[in-house]
C-alpha cells in the first residue's frame, strides 16, 4: 500500500499567467526607469533614518568634546585682552601682519592697554585695530560663508580666561540681517535671551570665524567678519587725529514736538554746553532736520555722526526753530580731556579743605569707593587738603591693584575710604 501524499493546492492557468504577466511588467519599468533616470543615486533605505530616530539624542559630553577639538585648533589665533577694572576684557584676532583687530569699550583708555598699542580705534563702533608682539604667530581662521541664517545652528563663542581664550556653546535660534548707521552693510540680530556678550568673536561648529558680537542701544547684535575686516582697513588708512567734541545732546523728535515745530524728522535739541561750539547757535527745543545734507532719522544717527568727529572739523546742520529754518555751522572743539579717566571724578578746590567732588563717573575707582557729588577729598595717601591736581596725581602713581586711602567729608560726616586703581 503506497504512502498517502500531501496535498497540495493546484494553481490555475489564469492565475499562472497572472503572476507571470506582473513580474515582466516590474522588469520592464524598472528596466526603463533605469535607462531614463541613470544620473540619479539610488534612494536611501528610509529603514535606517527611522532607526536613527529610536535612537538616542546627542549626547552633551559630544558636544563638549567637539568644543574641546576646536578650541584646541583656534587657540593659536586668540588674543585676550586685559584692561584694568571696571572695563570688560575682550578678543582680538589677527588681521595680518602684526595687526589684531578687537571691540573695544569706547571710554577704555588706550594707554591702559599694556598687551597691544592701539592703532586706530572708531568710538562709535567699538572696533579698533592694535599692534601686538604675539601677533605675529597667529593665523587667521577661514572666514565663515553664511547660508541659511534663519535656520538653528550653534556658535562657539569666545571667553577670555586669566591666561588663555576658551570656547563654549551658543544656541542662536535664527539670524536677522538688519540696517544701523554704526555699519555701512546689514548685520545679524539673534532672537531675545541669545546669550551673546559684546567684545567676544563667534566660530561655526567647523571653525570657521563667523563674526564680532557689539552692542546697539544695549542689545547685541553680530557683525559678520567680512565686514569687520573691511571697517578694520578702513580704519588703518584714515589719519589719526584727534576727537572733535559738539556740546548737544539730543533727543528723538516726537509726534507732538513734530507738530509744533512743523519738522518732518530730525532730532529735538535737549542741551547746549556753555563751552561746547553749539552755543550761542543752538537752543534747547531747536530741531536738527540734517547733517551735511543727510536727514536725521533717529538719535543712533546723530550720537554716531558726533562720536566720530574729529576736532576741527565743520557740521553742517539744516536747524529748524518756530517754523523757520536755517543754516548752522559748527566747527568740533577738541574733546575734553578728564584729568584720570579711570579715577572718574570731576573736581574743584576747595580752599583750605582739599578738592570737592563735581561729577562722578559710573562704574569708575571713585564709583566703587562710594563718591558722591559734594564730598570733599580731605587727605589723599599723606595730602593734606589736597588740590585736584594732586588727587590725580596720588591715584596715578599708584600701582595697578593696588590701593590708595582717602579722608572725606560729606556734609557734617567724616570717613575713609579707599580708591583702588
Amino acid at each position: 500500500m503506497q504512502p498517502a501524499r500531501p496535498y497540495r493546492p493546484k494553481v490555475s492557468r489564469e492565475t499562472r499567467l497572472l503572476l507571470t504577466a506582473a513580474a515582466v511588467a516590474i522588469a520592464v519599468l524598472w528596466l526603463l526607469a533605469r535607462v531614463r533616470f541613470q544620473g540619479l543615486p539610488d534612494a536611501p533605505n528610509p529603514i535606517p533614518a527611522v532607526f536613527s530616530q529610536l535612537g538616542s539624542p546627542p549626547r552633551y559630553d559630544d558636544l563638549a568634546g567637539q568644543v574641546a577639538q576646536i578650541q584646541s585648533r583656534l587657540q593659536p589665533s586668540l588674543l585676550g585682552l586685559h584692561p584694568p577694572a571696571p572695563f570688560p576684557s575682550s578678543v582680538a584676532i589677527k588681521l595680518r601682519d602684526d595687526f589684531v583687530i578687537a571691540h573695544l569699550a569706547p571710554d577704555v583708555p588706550p594707554g591702559s592697554r599694556k598687551d597691544v598699542t592701539v592703532l586706530a580705534h572708531d568710538s562709535a563702533s567699538g572696533l579698533a585695530v592694535a599692534s601686538s608682539m604675539a601677533a605675529a604667530a597667529m593665523s587667521l581662521p577661514l572666514p565663515w560663508t553664511p547660508r541659511r541664517l534663519q535656520q538653528p545652528r550653534y556658535f562657539f563663542a569666545t571667553r577670555v580666561n586669566a591666561d588663555s581664550v576658551s570656547l563654549y556653546p551658543v544656541f542662536v535660534g535664527s539670524l536677522t540681517p538688519i540696517e544701523t548707521p554704526l555699519w555701512p552693510d546689514q548685520v545679524w540680530t539673534a532672537p531675545p535671551g541669545t546669550p551673546l556678550v559684546p567684545g567676544t568673536l563667534l566660530f561655526t561648529t567647523d571653525a570657521e570665524l563667523a563674526g564680532l558680537v557689539v552692542a546697539l542701544d544695549g542689545e547685541a547684535m553680530i557683525v559678520p567678519i567680512t565686514l569687520v575686516l573691511a571697517e578694520a582697513e578702513r580704519l588703518l588708512s584714515v589719519p589719526p587725529g584727534s576727537g572733535g567734541f559738539a556740546g548737544v545732546e539730543v533727543q528723538a523728535l516726537t509726534p507732538p514736538i513734530a507738530a509744533l515745530t512743523q519738522a518732518g524728522a530730525g532730532v529735538v535739541v535737549t542741551a547746549v554746553d556753555a563751552a561746547g561750539p553749539g552755543d550761542g547757535q543752538l537752543r534747547v527745543g531747536d530741531v536738527i532736520e540734517s547733517v551735511g545734507g543727510v536727514t536725521l532719522p533717529t538719535v543712533q544717527h546723530w550720537r554716531v555722526r558726533v562720536a566720530r568727529l574729529s576736532a576741527g572739523e565743520t557740521l553742517a546742520l539744516r536747524v529748524r526753530r518756530g517754523g523757520e529754518v536755517r543754516e548752522v555751522e559748527l566747527v568740533a572743539a577738541p574733546s575734553p580731556t578728564p584729568a584720570s579717566p579711570l579715577l572718574g571724578l570731576a573736581l574743584r578746590a576747595s580752599p583750605t579743605a582739599g578738592a570737592e567732588v563735581m561729577r562722578v563717573d559710573r562704574g569708575s575707582a571713585a564709583d566703587r569707593a562710594g563718591l558722591v557729588v559734594g564730598d570733599v577729598i580731605t587727605l589723599i595717601a599723606d595730602v593734606q587738603a589736597p588740590s585736584p591736581a594732586a588727587v590725580v596725581r596720588a591715584f596715578n602713581l599708584t600701582n595697578e591693584g593696588q590701593r590708595v586711602l582717602i579722608a572725606v567729608t560729606r556734609g557734617n560726616a567724616h570717613f575713609v575710604a579707599a580708591l583702588a586703581r
